[in-house]
């Protein structure tokens, strides 16, 4: 039996099947998007994590910091240091809850709101790029196929057989 660094040589340089796994040309798509869209926040000076927590906020208007990670699907502590570069560039602020003083409730500020335009603009044109050469039916089915995906697998639970 092949050890698995004599099969990794062996599969080193060869192209993958189209018949590769759903899992496979996901991933695949994920990244070329990925490098795509992170060059773009890249050029304002933003990672893709500053980019999610901006975009939740401002669809939000305002949030805690734990809501805030909580949409985010990040931990509390994870956000904490985002939270502080986004604050350091005077993109979003804190101010404390009128009824509860402990709770602080983030706001974009408006050079927050003003990088946000910028940056839904980097989102439409990276979501163009990845569009070109398909057409409406086609896209509205890709996206259908993709959420079918997502409702199988989230309906069985993780590892579920």
């Amino acid at each position: 039996m092949p050890t698995r660094k004599a099969t990794a040589r062996k599969l080193k340089g060869q192209k993958v099947p189209s018949a590769a796994g759903i899992g496979y040309h996901l991933r695949e798509a994920y990244r070329a998007f990925s490098r795509d869209f992170h060059a773009r926040l890249a050029r304002h000076g933003i990672t893709h994590a500053q980019w999610m927590l901006l975009w939740l906020l401002w669809q939000a208007g305002s949030l805690t910091p734990l809501e805030l990670s909580r949409r985010a699907g990040i931990q509390k502590a994870s956000t904490t240091s985002v939270i502080e570069a986004l604050k350091k560039r005077k993109l979003i602020r804190g101010d404390q809850d009128l009824v509860d003083r402990r709770k602080i409730n983030l706001h974009m500020m408006p050079s927050g709101l003003d990088l946000m335009q910028e940056l839904l603009a980097c989102a439409a044109a990276a979501n163009a790029d990845a569009r070109v050469g398909f057409s409406d039916k086609e896209m509205e089915t890709l996206l259908r196929l993709l959420r079918g995906i997502v409702s199988n697998l989230e309906g069985k639970g993780p590892g579920a057989v």
